[in-house]
């Protein structure tokens, strides 16, 4: 095996529609993986067969290998481990807010049902879920259909028993008679991993992206709060069905209690192992293999 300092550090990108990493730097070898945006880093590794210059990409740890790539198929490239980092907390964050927010959502729309059966007008209110729902619905959307990030998961609220009221919300449709499977109910990513250098670095580098976050948690979090002091008897109610529902989660083994993960993968896991450093970010395979 060689060394040379040129590789090491340096972004493996395809130069054309993918690329397939292999165990071992031969074709013969086991195919891993095929990855269509940025691969990972080399670690400055090197092998070459039959004429052709095999790079080693760098492990999640630092010291195990995860993968050989040949050189015409791949580009190496400067990357700047600050943007990555910036842009995968940026994206972390934004995940954790929006899961946040959805959850007082869910809540603020039992508040409105249950206070519209009592007589109340919560008609201001409902505008401003399904606004704030939308600016959820449109980040996610925005995420699984761009193509800049990978892995992408879906968990969904342990909050079952709330999700007929915000379907009925953002659906604009009358509480009375509506009857929503929960296998309908409302999804929301709760994993991404950074894998495109320029859109993705662009989108979530930018603060603004993550205020937008922000002020979506602050103003559903405001709005539960607001309706909360509305009617402390069903102030009450709610609170005693939310620790019900959040009992029974973690009885079933979600342990933060609002949301459970696709494949048993809570979202704390995913933030711990989903953006390490090693000299930089690269894309996070181990988990598939690991987990």
């Amino acid at each position: 095996m060689k060394y040379n300092p040129n590789f090491f550090n340096k972004g493996v990108f395809p130069r054309f529609t993918g690329v397939t990493v292999y165990a071992k730097p031969s074709y013969s070898s086991d195919l891993l993986y095929t990855v269509n945006g940025f691969v990972g880093m080399a670690d400055g590794y090197y092998e070459t067969v039959d004429g052709w210059t095999w790079y080693r990409l760098a492990a999640i740890d630092g010291v195990h290998v995860w993968g050989w790539v040949r050189e015409d198929y791949v580009e190496l490239k400067m990357v700047n481990p600050v943007e990555y980092n910036t842009a995968q907390a940026r994206l972390n964050l934004i995940l954790q807010n929006d899961m946040n927010s959805l959850t007082y959502l869910l809540v603020a729309a039992e508040y409105c049902r249950r206070l519209e059966e009592k007589g109340y007008n919560v008609s201001s209110y409902k505008t401003k879920i399904r606004n704030l729902y939308n600016d959820i619905s449109v980040r996610n959307e925005y995420l699984k259909n761009s193509g800049i990030v990978e892995n992408i998961q879906e968990g969904q609220s342990t909050l079952t028993d709330f999700a007929p009221a915000l379907l009925s919300i953002v659906n604009n449709t009358a509480f009375v008679g509506l009857v929503i499977s929960t296998a309908a109910l409302i999804t929301i990513i709760v994993s991404a991993v950074v894998i495109s250098a320029g859109v993705t670095i662009y989108y979530f580098s930018n603060e603004a992206r993550l205020k937008e976050s922000t002020y979506t948690y602050e103003e559903s979090k405001e709005l539960t709060s607001v309706l909360e002091n509305v009617d402390p008897e069903t102030a009450q109610s709610i609170r005693n069905d939310i620790s019900r529902q959040v009992q029974e989660a973690e009885a079933q083994g979600h342990a933060n209690g609002y949301w459970k993960g696709a494949f048993n993968i809570n979202l704390f896991t995913i933030l711990k192992y989903g953006a390490i450093a090693v000299g930089t970010i690269f894309v996070v395979k181990w988990i598939k293999n690991n987990m």
